[in-house]
């Protein structure tokens, strides 16, 4: 594998709430994207990838099946959803609320498992980019239900989240597998990256730079800035 990661703070916030956590040799790579005032959006994602990496990172070379890869990545992320809310309680108010999206990716045996709560994406470039996590928003949710068209949802109903790690009581992570082959590039990435660039634009410069997935990163991060991105950007690339 080659890894690549970028964060940045974007063109208008000053700190940086996203959080990213690789650890190549045993193929964990995780990304959070954080909410809530003052510092605590980077105090929750900082908490959520530490816990989610401490709780995997022995327990993922003694695992084989498909699906004990799947509960332990599941159960990495509840440990993070505990870890942040045990904080949370024990901390001054200002950190009474926070939350974070997590995506987290281990690669083993020629596969990819993935386990998300929030709108931070993990995508997969083979032929064509294929999303490969479903974003946990109020705009998601009022389409899939039926309950509104995609074009009459709110603009802001995209950005309401209906699952976050560390708040609420029923955090119910997504999970998936895919093979992988030679060639294959994954990205996972904040919103900061998505509300900014089209699956097209994101394809046409991985695309374009497939034997050099650090000048993706690069150009990712850089084109989110040029569009006036208001938000932090965080990217990490895999290939395989």
């Amino acid at each position: 594998m080659t890894i690549a990661t970028k964060t940045d703070a974007g063109r208008v916030r000053t700190n940086n709430e996203d959080s990213i956590l690789v650890d190549q040799e045993r193929g964990i790579f995780l990304l959070a994207d954080g909410m809530g005032g003052h510092n605590a959006g980077e105090v929750a994602s900082k908490l959520a990838v530490d816990a989610a990496h401490d709780y995997l990172k022995d327990r993922i070379s003694t695992i084989e099946s498909d699906d004990e890869l799947l509960s332990a990545l599941d159960a990495a992320i509840m440990r993070a959803h505990e870890a942040i809310k045990e904080s949370a309680h024990a901390s001054d108010i200002q950190l009474r609320g926070m939350g974070t999206t997590l995506v987290a990716l281990v690669t083993k045996n020629e596969k990819a498992y993935i386990c998300h709560a929030g709108d931070s994406r993990a995508y997969l470039l083979r032929d064509s980019l294929k999303q490969l996590t479903k974003d946990h928003t109020m705009g998601e949710y009022l389409v899939e239900q039926k309950i509104m068209s995609r074009e009459k949802v709110p603009a802001q109903q995209w950005h309401t989240l209906t699952q976050a790690v560390g708040t609420g009581e029923n955090l119910i992570p997504d999970k998936n597998k895919i093979g992988l082959k030679s060639g294959d590039i994954l990205l996972l990435c904040s919103d900061g990256l998505t509300n900014m660039l089209t699956d097209t634009k994101i394809t046409k410069i991985l695309e374009d730079n497939r034997k050099n997935i650090h000048r993706s990163a690069e150009l990712l991060i850089e084109e989110a800035n040029t569009k006036g991105v208001r938000d932090n950007i965080s990217v990490i690339l895999v290939a395989i």
